[in-house]
């Protein structure tokens, strides 16, 4: 049991921000609403989650790219809820695409830092 729980702490945010990524483009292109709310539903995220998770990778010893997908998904996750409470001022695309640009950056970031770690 504690071998798939450190399975699902590992793998998580990953899986938080494909399916950020995937919820956000279906918000998008408008298509398939009733998917869209429910992938919303199933990968939910909320800042509780995101600290719960870094907590968790620091209590097993994950290594710091793990750390920077969470962190990622924490400042996309900031960034959805300053345009759904204030609103920023910019459109829909542009959101989309900040929100790619963050995802991108940190996986690249953090596939440099695993491919040093292997040297």
């Amino acid at each position: 049991m504690k071998k798939l729980l450190m399975l699902l702490i590992k793998f998580i945010p990953a899986i938080q921000m494909a399916g950020m990524l995937v919820n956000n483009t279906l918000y998008y292109l408008d298509a398939c609403r009733e998917t869209s709310y429910f992938l919303d539903f199933l990968l939910g995220n909320s800042i509780i989650t995101i600290f719960l998770i870094y907590l968790c990778s620091y209590i097993f010893n994950f290594c710091m790219w793990h750390r920077t997908i969470v962190t990622a998904n924490l400042i996309n996750l900031i960034i959805a809820s300053i345009d759904s409470i204030i609103g920023l001022p910019i459109t829909d695309l542009q959101l989309l695409v900040v929100y790619y640009i963050v995802s991108s950056v940190s996986i690249i970031i953090a596939s440099i830092i695993h491919i040093n770690k292997k040297l």
